[in-house]
């Protein structure tokens, strides 16, 4: 028995539809997916890629080596540019403008979530830094009557909850305290 040719076309058409409306609530589903990406978990994804960032209208280009359990921040392995050595750098991710180098493919959210959670926290990573020569870039900086600074330059002589205090030379009762909501980026000197 031969199929009739009217009824291989409305198949045709009927599957024809079908796949349409697949694709459709596959694009549906795809930017709800993306929809609901944060900037947080594509750096999370990111993790051991290099990737290069605009912070405040600097550049800074390194290794994404972590981000932290508060998704406030991200921990960059940049290369030195006199030496051979590489440094770290701490950068809040509300100061990144743009960022080049993150993986295109949507991240599992709540899994990305998840493991930042459990993962590197900014705090334990800064009083780590205890004694360090860092470079801390501060949001609309004036450091003691010099308008122009915009880094400020000292070993970590304490970290607080909200604050890191900085022994830039002067006496102890002027150390430099800083409060880590207006930190930028801060970068350890070793």
């Amino acid at each position: 028995m031969e199929i009739p040719e009217v009824w291989l076309q409305a198949q045709a058409s009927v599957q024809t539809q079908l796949d349409s409306e697949v694709m459709a609530e596959a694009a549906e589903l795809a930017e709800a997916q993306w929809g609901e990406m944060t900037l947080v978990a594509r750096f999370t994804q990111a993790r051991g890629e290099r990737v290069d960032l605009n912070v405040c209208g600097s550049r800074c280009t390194g290794t994404l080596t972590e981000v932290s359990a508060s998704g406030e921040f991200i921990l960059l392995t940049v290369a030195d540019g006199e030496s051979a050595r590489t440094r770290e750098c701490l950068i809040r991710t509300s100061c990144i403008n743009s960022a080049r180098g993150l993986p295109r493919g949507l991240a599992p959210v709540a899994e990305s979530l998840a493991r930042t959670r459990i993962g590197f926290r900014e705090g334990s990573w800064m009083r780590g830094q205890w004694g360090n020569r860092v470079s801390i870039r501060i949001q609309h900086c004036a450091v003691l009557g010099h308008p122009e600074a915009t880094h400020v330059h000292g070993r970590v002589a304490a970290v607080g909850r909200d604050f890191i205090e900085i022994d830039n030379g002067e006496r102890i009762d002027q150390r430099l305290v800083v409060a880590l909501a207006s930190v930028i980026s801060m970068k350890v000197a070793q």
